[in-house]
């Protein structure tokens, strides 16, 4: 179920802020009471009630939130509050980057798709046909259902904490394929079953088709032509890269180093401008194709599919959000793609949720995003 704050506290927030803002985007040029365009003054409303909320849920003087607001691919919005390194006090601003977790899924897939518009790759080749090494089921399971989680290979963070590897441990990418290897068969059963193990493969597939580093691919043939400030840095430690932090901010310290389901180290407003790509002319544009039901029987995601690293509503609202070492986050776009929202925090169980669908009713989107839907759990899952 959605999390969100109370009607009536977000009520008391927002209604002295937004006044008569209409909860739509600022487009018109008509004039206000001030003389300046009506657009500007809504848009300034929605400003200050969207600073107003993070600093209603975020303090400052902890792990906190960074997030933005936009038109796909046109930043309206940012803000960000509370420290990027508790221990040494270093806040956070807008500038400071962070571990995206799965939602670097959505960056591998719209690699893999454009492989595939190549040649390169195709979504019925068997992944052992690009993976050496891999049991019978490598002969089987497919490209496609990679992308989409319905090969249904367990989480190869089991298989590592199974032999002792905890999450501060050193487990490169070579590590980790090794674990998935080890993997005798897929899970009983059939249909959708998220795992980060799909799309360590389709990375290590990446690899072998184009005899590149994946990392080198997808900044070379997305990250660098769309301009976006971006790039694959797993487990990164650098001044302006926050510090994730569980949930009683203790800093957790990263060593695993897979890459293709997490990795990707930006910031809120580059993921807004990374959101142009699911317009009818972006490389996500045909994410949605193939997507399979992931509603798992439940009532409140009847209707959700999984497409090619995006979660897709029942309504349109594409969305995802994701957990990895410490740092969480969700990119939301509305179902007329008209409005993005970005969150990034570096402590688990900070209030994404809670940010994005009290930011969602400021602009004017659906909050489609909910906990239980967020993706992974504290520790190594994405």
């Amino acid at each position: 179920m959605r999390a969100a704050i109370g009607a009536t506290a977000l009520a008391l927030l927002l209604a002295p802020l937004l006044g008569g803002c209409a909860a739509s985007l600022p487009v018109g040029g008509e004039r206000g009471s001030t003389g300046a365009p009506a657009s500007i003054q809504r848009l300034a409303k929605q400003a200050a009630a969207s600073d107003a909320v993070l600093a209603t849920l975020v303090a400052d003087d902890a792990p906190g939130c960074s997030a933005a607001v936009g038109r796909p691919g046109e930043p309206l919005w940012a803000g960000a509050r509370g420290l990027a390194d508790l221990a040494a006090g270093t806040p956070l601003t807008t500038s400071t980057r962070f571990e995206m977790a799965s939602l670097a899924k959505q960056f591998t897939g719209a690699l893999v798709l454009a492989l595939v518009g190549d040649g390169l790759l195709g979504l019925d080749d068997p992944i052992g046909t690009h993976v050496a090494g891999l049991p019978a089921w490598g002969r089987t399971i497919t490209v496609e259902q990679l992308l989409h989680h319905t090969a249904r290979l367990p989480d190869f963070w089991i298989e590592l904490e199974d032999e002792g590897i905890g999450f501060s441990d050193p487990a490169d990418q070579a590590a980790v394929l090794a674990a998935i290897r080890r993997v005798e068969a897929p899970l009983d059963g059939s249909g959708y079953a998220y795992a980060n193990s799909h799309y360590v493969l389709l990375a290590a597939a990446v690899e072998s088709v184009t005899g590149k580093p994946f990392a080198a691919t997808l900044q070379a043939r997305v990250l660098d032509p769309l301009g976006l400030d971006a790039r694959i840095e797993p487990a990164a430690v650098a001044a302006d890269v926050a510090v994730g932090h569980d949930a009683e901010g203790v800093p957790i310290i990263a060593a695993w180093t897979a890459v293709g389901p997490v990795g990707l180290v930006t910031t809120p407003t580059e993921l807004v401008r990374w959101s142009a790509q699911f317009a009818s002319d972006g490389l996500l544009a045909a994410a949605a194709e193939g997507a399979v039901d992931s509603s798992e029987g439940l009532a409140e995601y009847a209707g959700e599919r999984y497409g090619a690293g995006i979660r897709i509503a029942a309504d349109g609202t594409l969305f995802h959000a994701g957990r990895w070492g410490g740092s969480v986050s969700i990119l939301e776009v509305s179902p007329a793609r008209d409005l993005t929202i970005a969150i990034a925090c570096n402590r688990m169980g900070a209030p994404r949720v809670e940010l994005v669908n009290a930011l969602s009713t400021i602009w004017g989107a659906h909050g489609a995003a909910s906990e239980e839907g967020a993706g992974g759990s504290d520790g190594g899952e994405g």
